[in-house]
């Protein structure tokens, strides 16, 4: 199988582009610059340029392959980033399964998320029947229900079989910028107060969530969603999960969601000022106390497997120590064992 790979420079799209290549498959890389970083490193693919906004470049990047594995998209929370987020999502993925269309590629895996199966009051796992209910739904969420409605009604008009994959919490390294998932991990570390807060949460390791791509490029059911998560916890055993693999306190004291709104708000006009990405939003803050618990007893029937949280919060803090996203002091202060250091995979380099 020959699968052609949206967004390749990003944490999901190059993990696919590898677990492509450790499953004996070919993987031609779709880039936007010919700089290339992060999981594509040193990684045995094709390579070429194209984006979202030129259906042409699409079109060419497309021909010849069997499949596309969307992965292309903005992860991002915030009013500023809001209609970003609704154009590259959505419109984007509409022009991507277009051009898969034109040049011939009968089946699109489209990258879209959990959250789209809506998130309960309670510890109660969701499947893919659920939907989003009256709860606080952020902008982002909204781009990606309505990224699956185009992904499948474009693909009925075009004869373009489409598969829906359906990450949870994504965890691990290498990536090119902090994602909000690996944000979390960040957020807590350079807490003082150490604090957690009510509610969960589904994680899992973004190679696992590699594989689950590939398989349901080989074996998914087309017109069918498929949630792609790892273990279900509270937001508690998360931070307890960080603080012991980091060597730190906590958690302590679990906050309300009044205040953690008050805080995010904060950060968020200290990004503005500082002209980076706030650690966190009030998009965000807005879902505490929520259940975003999953099951993947569906992807399961294709082969789908996934590791504990504790090995994905590993792989993703190990990655995060060698980065640029934790300040000195916050580095200097953490005591992380073999454990940690044996999560991060070894990069080749040539000699």
């Amino acid at each position: 199988m020959k699968a052609v790979v949206t967004g390749a420079t990003g944490l999901v799209g190059g993990h696919v582009c590898r677990a492509l290549r450790e499953a004996g498959h070919e993987a031609r890389a779709v880039v936007r610059t010919a700089r290339i970083s992060g999981p594509l490193d040193r990684l045995d693919v094709e390579t070429v340029r194209a984006t979202l906004d030129n259906p042409a470049s699409l079109v060419a990047a497309m021909r010849g392959c069997d499949v596309v594995i969307h992965c292309a998209a903005v992860y991002a929370y915030g009013v500023a980033r809001a209609a970003e987020v609704e154009r590259v999502n959505v419109d984007g993925t509409r022009q991507v399964v277009t051009a898969a269309a034109e040049a011939g590629v009968r089946r699109v895996v489209v990258t879209s998320s959990s959250v789209t199966a809506g998130s309960s009051g309670g510890p109660v796992a969701r499947d893919e029947s659920g939907r989003i209910g009256t709860e606080y739904v952020p902008p982002y969420f909204i781009s990606k229900v309505r990224q699956e409605e185009v992904a499948f009604a474009t693909g009925a008009e075009s004869g373009v079989q489409v598969v829906v994959a359906c990450p949870t919490v994504v965890l691990g390294g290498p990536a090119n910028r902090l994602v909000p998932s690996n944000a979390i991990i960040v957020r807590y570390l350079t807490d003082p107060t150490r604090s957690t807060f009510a509610g969960g949460c589904n994680v899992v390791g973004v190679e696992d969530v590699a594989r689950g791509h590939v398989l349901l490029a080989e074996h998914g059911k087309p017109g069918e969603r498929y949630l792609l998560g790892g273990e279900n916890v509270s937001w508690r055993t998360l931070h307890s999960l960080i603080a012991d693999l980091a060597g730190v306190g906590g958690p302590y004291a679990e906050v309300p969601a009044s205040v953690a709104l008050a805080t995010s708000a904060l950060a968020e006009k200290w990004a503005q000022l500082m002209s980076i990405e706030p650690l966190s939003t009030r998009d965000e803050a807005l879902t505490i106390g929520r259940y975003f618990w999953y099951s993947a007893a569906k992807a399961a029937q294709v082969g789908y497997a996934f590791g504990p949280a504790r090995a994905a919060i590993a792989s993703a803090l190990a990655w995060i120590l060698i980065g640029e996203h934790l300040p000195r002091w916050v580095r200097d202060g953490l005591r992380v064992g073999d454990e940690v250091r044996a999560a991060r995979r070894l990069m080749p380099r040539p000699l």
